[in-house]
């Protein structure tokens, strides 16, 4: 069963790529690994849009990130 972002627009989340996620994600040309960003978007309530940042493919999907206070 497909599970719905549990994040909300304006929301700070850390960046925390699965192994998979990083091959996605290239060093140097992405998001930075373990580092805060604001949530822009959240295209088909699956994928996640920071602010600054706008991937080919339109997001990084939620399971990639993780709550600030956690």
């Amino acid at each position: 069963m497909k599970e719905d972002c549990p994040f909300k627009v304006g929301q700070a989340v850390i960046y925390k790529p699965s192994a998979k996620g990083l091959g996605y994600t290239p060093l140097g040309t992405g998001l930075v690994p373990y580092q805060e960003y604001r949530i822009q978007e959240i295209p088909k309530g699956a994928y996640i849009l920071v602010e600054g940042y706008n991937p080919p493919g339109g997001g990084i999907h939620w399971t990639e990130f993780m709550a600030k206070d956690k």
